[in-house]
């Protein structure tokens, strides 16, 4: 059975204040992307200490060091070596709270993916290759505002590079943006075999195609049958919540909240206890 996770800063950039509110959510994963308005790849290393004590002194499990490694354009070299150094960064960080997990992504999102796959998957080459070498878990992340964010756009990837380093975080509201109209099951079901980290968000569209955060359980996504699939399936990772909601006038602590009861809801109605 999957484990519960929550994304610190999608509570707050005060880190003691969101493992306080994780700890009241009864959760004991948590996914590092920012604290302190930085990058966890960013920290200084008294910074780092101070996350790393209280990380340790609190008793929680950190199940992915979510960095922003290939988040830059593809066709910027400058950048991209920069990149690099942020994947190694993440490298030498993931040690540190025992976790394999480094998160990447597939560059900002051109126009015709078509155009740039072979250069995606050139400048992915030495990535997992470093990944292989460390013997960490690259762990890909679709997204809408990379090139790749649909299943279907992923699979078609992990297939291509077909690296035992190379595995997918799996995020049904970012798919569902991307113009993935179910992501559970087409999505899903496609993609199932390389995912080792979940993320979870809900969303509907604007009239304009615009991205809409909602809680878990009030968008578009089919997260009933999507917990009920992990389960059944044997899934025995971590699901994370990455929000990204906040209601109008709110803060991400109050959209937190809001979409954790409504995930909890969902796992209540389909009789699933997580780990």
């Amino acid at each position: 059975m999957f484990t519960l996770g929550v994304m610190t800063d999608e509570i707050s950039q005060d880190f003691a204040h969101a493992l306080d509110v994780i700890e009241e959510f009864g959760v004991r994963a948590v996914e590092l992307h920012e604290m302190w308005d930085k990058n966890i790849c960013e920290l200084d290393s008294h910074e780092l200490t101070q996350v790393v004590h209280m990380v340790r002194q609190r008793g929680f499990a950190v199940c992915d060091i979510a960095s922003q490694f290939l988040r830059c354009y593809i066709d910027d070299l400058d950048a991209y070596n920069e990149h690099i150094k942020i994947l190694e960064r993440s490298i030498q960080i993931a040690p540190l709270f025992d976790c394999q997990l480094v998160r990447c992504f597939s560059f900002w999102r051109e126009d015709d993916l078509e155009t740039h796959w072979d250069t995606i998957l050139e400048r992915l080459e030495l990535p997992v290759r470093m990944a292989e070498s460390a013997g960490v878990m690259l762990a890909f992340e679709n997204v809408r505002s990379c090139n790749i964010g649909t299943g279907a756009e992923t699979t078609r990837l992990m297939e291509t590079i077909n690296s035992p380093n190379l595995r997918v975080i799996w995020d049904p509201g970012n798919a569902y943006v991307s113009g993935e109209a179910r992501p559970y099951p087409d999505g899903y079901e496609l993609v199932k075999p390389w995912i080792i980290h979940v993320h979870v968000k809900d969303a509907v569209l604007s009239p304009e195609g615009e991205s809409v955060w909602k809680p878990i359980g009030a968008g578009k996504v089919d997260y009933a049958g999507q917990f009920k699939a992990l389960a059944d399936d044997g899934y025995d990772g971590v699901v994370s919540l990455e929000t990204h909601y906040f209601p109008e006038g709110g803060t991400r602590e109050e959209g937190s909240r809001e979409s954790f009861a409504g995930l909890q809801a969902i796992l209540a109605e389909q009789g699933i206890v997580p780990n």
